[in-house]
């Protein structure tokens, strides 16, 4: 290891933590009890709620967002222990620091007994103020650093979010679906794969504006998203290219599903001051298990050359590149069969059904 690579700090992208009062509801029903601990607050500079009895204190520390909540064991309507198990089972509270408060009696029993019920910490013997003063700090401190790890991992997942998906239309990315066709490759499962291009999309923005383009990228982001089963996925992959991953799917089951996909994006309506009606094209594929290679980039320009053959032949139309299709340039004839745009066969489709490929 380098010198640089030793001593370099680990830095953190994450913003400081902004320093305030720690905010603290404190539980105890004894007058002089109260009074000492009201002192504390004052002296430590904390915004304190200071109560006799804990029998409103979920609604309390719901309005009031503790960072630390001190409870006297012993109370009026209810004992320490059980407010400590209720704080635990209440979603709101249940990461906000507890300390029992003592009589300075307890034995190690009852300590042990009020740890288990949920407490943080157990404080037997108030009089020790320096003591008592430094448990606080120490709770406090450790909820400022699990709200700042909170933070953190929240942040880390919106970020890890955004590099998964396309922020337009919120489907996977191009980048998320090759790791996902890599993947299903790996494992040598049977799958298919549409690749979908809407219909003469360039003319829609240059005559509706691209506004107009971004709704129709929009709505058939949601019809594509709603026509597949939850353990399919579809991506967008580029500009107006969408493509689907469909698990256990034959060349006849990939060709149903792309059917009923284009039929749904013909009939899903116009688009307000757009179009009167969009269509797609779609070329299909399947990936082969029992082949011995086939990387995931020839799986995708096979189904990219089924969708080229899909435009040249009128568009709004789904054409199947079966696995021993050969793939020549895409400016020379392809021998791919192109399917009928007939509805969906209802015989068909519980077939498929039947197969295990839900004809949806």
């Amino acid at each position: 290891m380098s010198f640089w690579a030793s001593n370099r700090p680990i830095l953190s992208t994450a913003p400081p933590v902004t320093e305030r009062p720690g905010r603290v509801i404190v539980v105890e029903p004894v007058k002089a009890r109260r009074e000492l601990l009201r002192q504390v607050m004052i002296q430590g500079g904390y915004d304190s709620i200071v109560v006799e009895d804990g029998d409103d204190l979920l609604r309390l520390a719901a309005e009031f967002d503790p960072d630390l909540l001190l409870i006297a064991v012993e109370l009026p309507s209810a004992s320490g222990l059980e407010l400590c198990g209720d704080i635990r089972a209440s979603e709101p509270t249940r990461h906000i620091p507890t300390i029992l408060l003592g009589h300075g009696d307890e034995n190690e029993v009852a300590v042990a007994a009020g740890l288990l019920a949920g407490a943080d910490d157990f404080i037997t013997d108030l009089s020790r103020s320096q003591e008592l003063r430094a448990r606080i700090h120490v709770q406090l401190r450790n909820k400022r650093l699990f709200d700042t790890l909170q933070r953190v991992r929240s942040e880390r997942d919106l970020l890890r979010r955004d590099a998964q998906h396309d922020a337009l239309t919120s489907l996977l990315n191009r980048r998320s679906l090759e790791t996902a066709v890599a993947e299903r490759c790996a494992a040598r499962e049977r799958f298919a794969v549409l690749f979908m291009d809407l219909d003469h999309f360039k003319s829609i923005n240059d005559r509706f504006g691209h506004d107009v383009g971004d709704r129709v990228l929009i709505s058939t982001a949601h019809i594509l998203r709603a026509g597949l089963r939850p353990g399919d996925l579809v991506a967008r992959y580029g500009g107006e290219e969408f493509v689907a991953l469909i698990n256990g799917a034959g060349p006849e089951s990939a060709r149903l599903v792309a059917e009923r996909l284009r039929t749904s994006v013909s009939e899903m309506g116009p688009t307000p001051r757009g179009p009167e009606r969009v269509t797609i094209s779609i070329g299909a594929t399947v990936f082969d298990p029992h082949k011995l290679e086939e990387p995931p980039v020839e799986l995708l320009r096979r189904a990219d050359v089924a969708l080229y053959a899909a435009k040249r032949g009128g568009r709004n139309r789904v054409v199947v590149a079966t696995p021993d299709t050969a793939l020549p340039d895409l400016t020379e004839s392809v021998p791919i069969t192109e399917q009928p745009r007939a509805p969906l066969d209802p015989t068909a489709a519980a077939r498929v059904r039947g197969g295990g490929m839900s004809s949806r």
